[in-house]
């Protein structure tokens, strides 16, 4: 039988699920493992810190591992380590490292988007500094959305209509200043001549084109050949934003509406990303499409539960198929699917 080795982290916690048990405890390792013997795999759970690049055992190995959304992503952090260094061993990382290190980093996802040309996109630009942006915000447009570079459900995002309010919003986010080292850069600037002091505000973010009168957008998860989709309106009192607004006050599988194109859209991304599943989020202005964000891995999967069924390709057409499958099947199965190609 075929060997995958997935690695979880110190609480022994593997990927994403909503209405897991206990919570936040991730997927069923018992029903991974059952489904994927099913399909010819056997499945071995090992601790990140189990993990010696030296072991022969690794190269060439189809290895699966977990994310995490820590407080500071301090523990993300450690794994990525880790990730990098067995892909640097030669193991076979599923999904790639840069996919982690696009998880919950938007920056480097809207660079890991330019480089793999997934369009239609919004103009967006990163900055790592108030300096940065100061030099190149008469490039900008306004109104534009400003996107902390961490976090999920919305949070960090806001529409800002003027250089004054935008330059506000990155003084705000960025984290507490240390007194002490900008008094120590400070006098270095009066000890050495023509020494630049560090920016105080250092903290790396979006700036992105704001696409007006937009009532809702799109969720598509892409599992191989399944696709779950929901609609997201934006709710009063949430501004701009239509992520965290409650998965109750969303629309789910044929409800959603989904625009006709969109499918073949999400299904270009995924090929284009060469991963086994990925989360897309769209917006659509009536005339065209935005990929807005996506994820590869560790993103949220409440649009399993909460959906009668999923929609896949047959004789060109989309179909909705309803049927209620359990996250750990759709993961196993494009988890296999994706190895098998």
């Amino acid at each position: 039988m075929n060997k995958i080795i997935a690695l979880t982290d110190y609480k022994k916690k593997f990927g994403s699920k909503h209405f897991d048990t206990p919570y936040r405890s991730g997927m069923d390792k018992e029903k991974l493992s059952n489904y994927f013997n099913d399909l010819g795999y056997k499945i071995e759970f090992k601790y990140l810190s189990e993990v010696h690049l030296d072991d022969p055992e690794l190269k060439n190995t189809n290895i699966l591992y977990t994310s995490s959304e820590d407080i500071g992503y301090r523990y993300k952090s450690y794994i990525e380590d880790i990730v990098f260094g067995l892909e640097l061993a030669g193991a076979h990382m599923i999904p790639a490292y840069k996919h982690l290190r696009a998880n919950n980093n938007k920056a480097f996802m809207e660079l890991m988007r330019e480089a793999k040309e997934i369009t239609p996109y919004l103009k967006s630009r990163v900055f790592g500094s108030m300096a940065d942006l100061q030099m190149r915000v008469d490039t900008l447009t306004f109104p534009c959305v400003f996107k902390e570079s961490e976090g999920a459900s919305g949070r960090g995002v806001a529409l800002v209509k003027s250089k004054e309010e935008l330059y506000k919003k990155v003084k705000t986010f960025s984290k507490p200043r240390n007194y002490f080292e900008d008094l120590k850069d400070y006098g270095r600037a009066l000890k050495h001549d023509g020494y630049i002091k560090e920016s105080i505000y250092r903290d790396k973010f979006i700036v992105q084109d704001f696409i007006p009168d937009l009532k809702n957008d799109w969720k598509v998860y892409v599992f191989g050949e399944k696709l779950y989709t929901f609609k997201r309106p934006i709710l009063k009192g949430r501004g701009i934003k239509a992520s965290g607004g409650g998965y109750d006050n969303y629309l789910y599988g044929l409800e959603a509406e989904a625009p006709i194109g969109m499918f073949d859209l999400a299904m270009d991304v995924f090929n284009t990303l060469d991963v086994p599943h990925v989360s897309i989020d769209f917006a659509y202005d009536g005339k065209q499409f935005y990929v807005l964000e996506f994820q590869s891995l560790y993103f949220g999967t409440a649009g399993i539960p909460y959906s009668k069924g999923y929609f896949t390709k047959r004789n060109d057409n989309w179909e909705f198929i309803e049927e209620k499958l359990e996250i750990e099947k759709v993961y196993a199965d494009s988890i296999v699917a994706y190895v098998n190609r």
